[in-house]
């Protein structure tokens, strides 16, 4: 596959070959006879087709919460109590003993009420992370767990 930066519209386009490319752009040319392509370099094609590879730790770990799947109630409590040892009351003593204001109200109700858990949530996030001191990368491998046991 042959990737190509087209100069007049900013876009990257991909052909099977350099000639079909050369094909395009004659066709092209009967509209818009400043149509430019350029072939794109390794680095260029790469960076196109892999662009999360090029973010920012703080980017990427975001991008990986944020396509991180929900839980359900009954998954998240029951990774909460096996993994690390936390039952729904042991969570939320350790909010209350941990956080005060909007914050407690937030996560008390979010651990009591919730039925979905989302590692896209800030405070749950911070309270895993932080607060239990779980390692990003193991809450990653037990959420996953947790989802392919029930």
């Amino acid at each position: 596959m042959k990737y190509y930066f087209n100069y007049t519209n900013e876009q990257v386009y991909a052909f099977e070959s350099a000639e079909l490319a050369e094909k395009w752009v004659e066709e092209q040319t009967e509209y818009n006879p400043n149509i430019g392509l350029r072939e794109l370099t390794e680095d260029e094609k790469d960076r196109h087709l892999y662009p999360e590879k090029y973010l920012p730790d703080e980017e990427k770990l975001a991008l990986k919460r944020s396509g991180a799947f929900n839980l359900s109630r009954c998954q998240f409590l029951t990774m909460t109590e096996l993994e690390l040892g936390k039952d729904k009351d042991a969570l939320i003593d350790v909010v209350l003993k941990n956080y005060t204001g909007k914050t407690l109200v937030k996560l008390r109700n979010y651990i009591r009420e919730s039925q979905v858990f989302s590692l896209d949530n800030d405070d749950l996030w911070h309270f895993l992370t932080v607060t239990l001191n779980v390692e990003p990368d193991k809450l990653f491998i037990i959420w996953e767990n947790a989802k392919s046991e029930t």
